[in-house]
């Protein structure tokens, strides 16, 4: 390789920005466990390798530091632009309006996926642009500091902030491989500014002041000390990270934990959150007295608070619903009229009031047959395919209106005559589980008969499930239920002995074999009352329900499950064999009295990642505006500095002022790598003031001696005597010292005279000056 091309590579620091980019690479690694598709991975390579080459094509020709971070950002919204917004351009070139309505859109998109769906995430547009955008940024800010910069430790900054986002997974012990490849990326970064400072440094011209001895042997030893210190850091950290007693993530919201017992250590307190995940096959004990929610109620009605409902059930659970952002609705929209409820049928509308909230959003706690609804402190969407509120913030109060079909009075004639029509329904919610479809369709045919009304076939199933004697309630599963795990619905039906959910999922499927479209409900009983008069619910109280879909009730509330908690079934729920003589108001008692089996369900699960990071959405596009400000101030003030630093280079006419003016400008460099200026004295003395304050190189101390030579026969020589060529010369010699003190400077400092230096700051003040004045 020639000597030229080697050079070029040098000063671009090829092999520098290849390690930044991997290491900017290995803090996304953990994202292929949040997100579910892999779309967003090809992109985000190219991308990082974009600012990478970029980067080092810009210092491989001598660009300014400030000019070489500038040229990357402009190379990463170039690469998103053609990557995600190109059909928006005006002729393939310029962004438009519709570019930045694109922008928007697809953030809100990724919005609403971080808020609704726990982890592994669909990988939509947006999640994708989003992701990318962030690992753009990240990559610009680890070049910019670690390579151009030259302060590969302080380029840890974002990639710990990015390895800390992205690493919260699943509640268990962090996967020792994700640290490993942060970490020792990071490592490498270090160990290639070391070596570089250490071949840079002389033995011969310094062995006097170090004692005698070769100064190679000293960084030799400190470079072996490093290594020790750092390998030895390395294993310590991957060890603890995979043996050490592992507490759930508390990084920007707990992290996407999922797992109920990850904060059994104090039961009593805690965030309270929600699963829409429920494993009817797995003890869902929860005994937590932490408060969810304060609420006051108008009339003596109670209800059931619900939160969500599902209709897929996989694998013997129920999945948390897929929520498409196109299908909610925006706050400030007319909440739907409930689906199927015909005319004729007795409701009334009641006032419901939360005082203290301290469910996690995405979740909202309200009864079903929502009419209205005002929320404080979060704006929230609707999703009316299944009335589910979906939250984007922390309520910290609310006011809904709801209706309540259980206000007596008869049902009209003719309710759950009509079959449902298949076509008219999504094919999950007539889905019977495969596993336990034999012993459902024989329990449901030998409890059903041959009735064909729907209403009356959801009673004679709810009955059924809550017989005395038939059906047991209980917090622990049988053991033949709790080994037939791969048939948790055919395991209860043999014992007969569950909890909510248990129950909840065979009348699910029972009438689902009855061809009634049914889901499962997911929320909290009404809760216990207080001496204020107010209710208060918490985390035990969380309960399942079945909804089945009636002709002329719409989508309609059972409770299979026995227990005194639970309550009685509501009134168009109860046979006349049960003493009603129809359909009349259902009240539940002020005072509740507590059994030892009260009805329990899901635990609550640490609030995710994904859920928070929607949150936090608005917050992000905010400090990215502050970005773009503090970027802007970053461009102004290196522009200024350099050219407060060459003018007088710029306004030299003759050979000695543009000597004079090289003077200034290695005074004004000098100055902004916190070297102070000397007092105009003479050039010896101000040669000597430099050797005092400076650490150079031998080539760097000669450099200085020819510059200040050249000043003083400058000043004190004949007119015109300095050629044009000894002024080139003295602009060489002044590039060499600043070179020289700056690679010797702390990273601080180099930073400073990059991004704040003094001649920009005074630069500025000189123009500003300069206007005032005029």
């Amino acid at each position: 390789m020639r000597t030229s091309d080697r050079d070029w590579i040098a000063r671009g620091m090829w092999a520098e920005g290849l390690v930044a980019a991997l290491a900017t690479l290995s803090v996304a690694w953990p994202l292929t466990d949040l997100l579910r598709e892999e779309t967003w991975l090809a992109p985000a390579v190219t991308m990082v390798l974009l600012i990478a080459l970029g980067g080092a094509v810009l210092r491989s020709l001598d660009t300014p530091p400030t000019l070489v971070a500038l040229g990357q950002l402009a190379l990463g919204l170039s690469g998103l632009i053609v990557l995600y917004l190109r059909d928006t351009l005006w002729r393939g070139v310029l962004p438009t309006r519709e570019t930045l309505e694109l922008v928007g859109a697809l953030l809100a998109q990724a919005g609403t996926v971080l808020q609704t769906y726990a982890a592994p995430a669909p990988t939509t547009q947006g999640v994708s642009f989003l992701v990318v955008a962030v690992l753009t940024l990240t990559a610009v800010s680890v070049d910019s500091m670690g390579v151009t910069g030259r302060a590969p430790a302080s380029a840890g900054i974002p990639l710990v902030a990015g390895f800390l986002v992205s690493v919260s997974n699943t509640g268990q012990a962090m996967e020792p491989w994700y640290f490993a490849a942060v970490l020792v990326a990071w490592l490498l970064m270090l160990a290639q500014q070391g070596q570089r400072l250490t071949l840079s440094w002389p033995s011969a011209d310094r062995r006097e002041s170090r004692g005698g001895g070769d100064v190679s042997e000293g960084p030799r030893g400190y470079r072996g000390l490093a290594q020790a210190v750092g390998a030895l850091a390395l294993i310590t950290a991957v060890l603890g990270a995979a043996f050490l007693p592992h507490l759930p993530p508390t990084f920007f919201g707990d992290g996407l934990a999922r797992n109920p017992d990850a904060r059994d250590v104090d039961a009593e307190a805690g965030e309270v959150s929600f699963t829409e995940t429920m494993d009817p096959g797995q003890d869902l004990r929860n005994q937590s007295q932490a408060p969810v929610l304060t609420y006051r109620a108008s009339g003596v009605t109670t209800h059931p608070l619900r939160v969500t409902a599902t209709e897929r059930y996989e694998g013997g659970e129920w999945v948390a619903p897929e929520r498409l952002s196109s299908a909610l609705l925006p706050q400030g929209a007319s909440l739907p009229a409930p689906p199927g409820l015909g005319e004729g049928v007795p409701v009334g509308e009641s006032q419901f009031e939360v005082l203290t909230n301290e469910l996690e959003p995405p979740h909202l706690a309200a009864p079903s047959l929502l009419t209205s609804l005002q929320v404080q402190g979060a704006s929230y969407r609707y999703d009316p395919e299944d009335a589910t509120v979906v939250l984007q913030g922390q309520a910290s109060r609310y006011v809904a209106s709801f209706l309540s079909l259980d206000a007596g009075g008869e049902l009209p004639a003719g309710v759950g005559e009509q079959p449902a029509t298949a076509a008219d329904f999504d094919e999950d919610l007539l889905a019977v589980d495969e596993v336990s479809q034999e012993q459902v369709a024989a329990l449901a045919d030998e409890v059903v008969g041959g009735e064909d009304n729907a209403l009356r076939t959801a009673i004679l199933i709810q009955e059924h499930l809550r017989s005395d004697g038939d059906y047991e309630y209980s917090l622990e599963l049988a053991p033949a239920a709790e080994a037939g795990t791969d048939d948790p619905i055919g395991g209860f039906l043999e014992t007969r002995q569950g909890y909510c959910v248990q129950f909840a999922t065979a009348m699910v499927m029972m009438a689902r074999h009855e061809g009634i479209p049914a889901r499962m409900a997911v929320g909290f009983l009404p809760g216990s009352p207080q001496q204020d008069g107010t209710r208060q619910v918490i985390a035990s109280d969380a309960h399942t329900w079945p909804e089945l879909w009636i002709e002329g009730l719409g989508w309609t509330r059972f409770e299979p499950t026995p227990g005194v908690r639970a309550g009685t079934p509501p009134a168009y729920a109860r046979s006349t064999e049960e003493g009603d003589a129809g359909p009349s108001t259902q009240t539940i008692p002020q005072e509740l009295t507590p059994t030892a089996e009260p009805t329990a369900a899901p635990a609550p699960a640490d609030p995710t990642l994904l859920d928070r990071l929607g949150d936090l959405l608005p917050t992000v596009l905010r400090a990215l505006v502050a970005l773009l400000v503090l970027a802007l101030l970053a461009t102004i003030l290196p522009l200024a500095g350099r050219r407060h630093r060459q003018s007088g280079v710029r306004s030299a006419t003759t050979a000695a002022e543009r000597i004079e003016g090289e003077w200034q400008l290695l005074t004004r460099s000098l100055g902004d790598l916190g070297i102070d200026t000397p007092p105009e004295r003479s050039p010896r003395v101000m040669h000597r003031h430099y050797l005092r304050g400076t650490t150079m190189e031998h080539s760097g101390d000669e450099a200085l001696g020819r510059a200040t030579a050249t000043l003083e026969r400058s000043r004190y020589a004949a007119p015109g005597t300095l050629t044009e060529e000894q002024a080139t010369r003295m602009g060489e010699d002044v590039r060499t010292v600043v070179d020289e003190v700056r690679h010797t400077s702390p990273w601080n400092q180099r930073v400073n005279a990059v991004l704040i230096p003094r001649s920009g700051v005074e630069g500025v003040r000189e123009r500003v000056g300069r206007l005032l004045r005029r």
